[in-house]
């Protein structure tokens, strides 16, 4: 569902939650380095509140998708969905900077070799 749906519309299908993407800054400072750095990850977004909030908030040019549910089980799942992802991107992005903060660089690599 698009910016463009009626309202109305929406709120006879039950459940809903409205979702939008957003560019999150993560900011940090590397230990030997006093300048901060930024990393940058797009993350889907739960807004909390009505359409017509939203479009008082961001205006009508930032996009947003209202998933709508018959069941309240299929919206639990979708919300928890959403949640799982944030909270694995937020994780990645601190093994990220905790890699760049231990090496000084973005390791990924074994530290030993089993062989």
């Amino acid at each position: 569902m698009s910016n463009s749906e009626v309202t109305s519309d929406i709120e006879e299908k039950g459940y809903t939650v409205i979702t939008y993407e957003e560019e999150v800054e993560f900011a940090y400072t590397l230990p030997d380095d006093d300048e901060p750095k930024v990393t940058e990850r797009d993350l889907t977004l739960i807004w909390e509140d009505t359409v017509e909030k939203f479009i008082e908030e961001y205006g009508t040019e930032k996009p947003y998708k209202v998933n709508s549910f018959k069941l309240e089980h299929h919206y639990n799942f979708f919300v928890n969905q959403v949640e799982e992802r944030t909270d694995a991107l937020i994780e990645d992005v601190q093994e990220e900077i905790a890699n760049k903060t231990k090496f000084g660089f973005d390791f990924s690599g074994q530290l030993h070799n089993d062989d």
